[in-house]
Order: C-alpha cells, then structure tokens, then sequence
C-alpha cells in the first residue's frame, strides 16, 4: 500500500508540472517587441540645428583669429546629422609676434636691408593670418541624456563628434610693403603671396550642448582644421627660395561658443 501511495504522489506531482509547463508556455511576455525607453525624447531626430557662435584661436603662432561663425545641422536620426560651418575672422598678434616684430629693424628695403636679417616691414609682408573658413562634415552623437543641477534644475545634454572636409582662407596683412618679388637667392626678397588664399584640408570637432528646453541651449565646442600651409611666410626648407615645399600640414585649433536654437521647437517623444 505505502508503495502504490508513493507512486500515486510522484505521478500527481508530474501531472502538475506537465500543466504548469504548458501554461507557461501559453504565457506571453508583454514586454515583447516593445520599445527600450517609452517616452524618449528624441531632440535630434529629423530637426534641423541652427547655432550661431563666436570661435577664438588657441595654437596660431603669430596671429590670433576670432569672430562670428555658424552651424548648420539637419539631423537624419537621433544620433546621426549633416551640416555646413562657416566663419569670418579678424586677427591680432600674438604674444609671439609681437617680440619677433620688436627685434626687427625699419627701414627702406633697398637701401637699409642687410641679409639675412629681415626689416620689419619685409617680415610683416610674410606672415600670413586667416580670415574666413569653411566645414562640411558627418556629425555622430554617441552620448546624450539628463543632469541635475542642485537637485532643482533638470537639463538635457549631449556629446558629438563631426568630421569631414575643412577649408582656410590665408590673407596677408592690409598694410604689405611693396613687393621685390625677384628670383634673388634670398627668401627675404621673395614675394609670399603664394602661401595666401584658399586651403583645402579636413576638419574635426568635438563638442556638446546643454538645452535648457526643447527649443534652446547653448554649444561648446573644439573644432580643428587640418590643411597644408605655411602661415609664417618663410623659406621652411632652406634651399633659399619660396615655394610649396614650404608648406606643411597645420593644425588650426579653434574654440567656439555658441547659442543652439532646434527647428521645429517641439522635439519627437516615442511611444
């Protein structure tokens, strides 16, 4: 009897799981095919970025370059854009430049002017400053999210990199001497024109926004332009003559600020 008791139990106990068995089976997970974030908002997502701000140089070695600039970016998606950069520039000497310049004699080119020590006026011809660039580029915008400021005030952020084609325009000082330009064997008389106008290179950025709402916020950014160029105007290579060998890749390393306005101002919210 105990024996035919037991096996009673153990079939009952099987019969139960076999039943629990299929009724999980029947069981749906409601969470199937659902989204990962209910209700995100997606500030990016099929939007178009407009940001005016003002850019500042940090590495120029002669000649600082600041002034008003924009960016324009259509985001495909929320981590995905496309836009255009532009900027004008205005430009003052460095630190640097100014001690070379005191060190430096005036005087008439063709009666003061004793090689290899140029006047004043013939290195103020050579140096070169910028006064305008140009960016189209891919932007990705891995990081993005929330912070808390005091525990009272909630703003949305993000991080983004862009990358892609970059140009500089290099100008000559307004107040340029005249010109020699003569095949003289010295790079003092030589006329360095040639190194101005416009450079093609690469552009990369990295940079951030912080939104106060939906609408608005504000952009910092890193932005440098990688073209080949010779902003010191002088014979780089020693063979005692000014020509594109002079040139060499130059890292133009920009600082910008700008205020982010978000077209149209509602952002989309998933469901």
């Amino acid at each position: 009897m105990r024996k035919w008791k037991l096996v009673s139990m153990v079939m009952a106990l099987l019969a139960v799981a076999v039943t629990s068995s299929g009724a999980m089976a029947d069981r749906r997970n409601p969470l199937a095919g659902q989204p990962a974030i209910r209700n995100k908002v997606e500030m990016r997502r099929l939007r178009f970025e407009i940001s005016p701000q003002f850019l500042v140089s940090i590495n120029q070695d002669y000649k600082h370059a600041f002034g008003p600039g924009a960016n324009l970016v259509f985001h495909i998606t929320d981590w995905l854009g496309i836009g255009i950069q532009g900027s004008y520039m205005f430009n003052s000497n460095t630190a640097l430049e100014d001690k070379v310049r005191a060190q430096l004699k005036d005087g008439n080119v063709l009666t003061d002017y004793k090689s290899p020590n140029p006047l004043r006026q013939m290195h103020d011809e050579k140096v070169l400053g910028i006064n305008a660039m140009l960016a189209a580029y891919a932007q990705i915008t891995p990081f993005a999210g929330k912070f808390a400021l005091f525990s009272a005030a909630f703003a949305s952020y993000d991080l983004y990199f862009q990358g892609g084609l970059g140009v500089v325009h290099y100008v000559q000082s307004p107040q340029c001497c005249t010109r020699l330009d003569v095949a003289s064997g010295d790079p003092n008389l030589e006329d360095a024109s040639q190194f101005a106008g416009w450079k093609v290179g690469g552009m990369i950025a990295v940079g951030a926004h912080m939104y106060f709402n939906q609408f608005i916020g504000i952009q910092l950014e890193l932005r440098d332009y990688i073209v080949g160029a010779n902003p010191g105007g002088a014979d780089v290579n020693g063979d005692r003559q000014l020509t594109s060998a002079d040139e060499g890749p130059q890292n133009n390393i920009f600082f910008g600020v700008g205020l982010t306005i978000m077209l149209p101002p509602k952002a989309k919210i998933t469901h």
